[in-house]
């Protein structure tokens, strides 16, 4: 499993552009394959995607291959990913 993070530093194009920037946390699989993804966003708003939950009325979960180079990420240990998690 690989692990990072990235900062966006648009607000959403939507209703909810208020929540502000975000950060982003990733964990992928071997493939490169988006396994758990949580999106923090200025104003203190947290989703979070898995297998379990891969969308809902403010996003999804990423489709298709992310690698920390594709997004300018900061990779981040396993443990700080779970941090966020949980």
């Amino acid at each position: 499993m690989n692990y990072f993070t990235q900062f966006w530093d648009e607000n959403r194009d939507d209703e909810y552009a208020d929540w502000g920037n975000s950060v982003w946390y990733f964990e992928t699989n071997d493939a490169d394959q988006v396994i758990k993804q949580v999106t923090i966003y200025d104003n203190g708003k947290l989703v979070k995607y898995s297998e379990d939950n891969i969308e809902d009325k403010f996003g999804g979960l990423c489709e298709g291959a992310l690698t920390i180079d594709d997004c300018d990420g900061e990779e981040i240990t396993k443990e700080d990913f779970y941090k966020v998690w949980s």
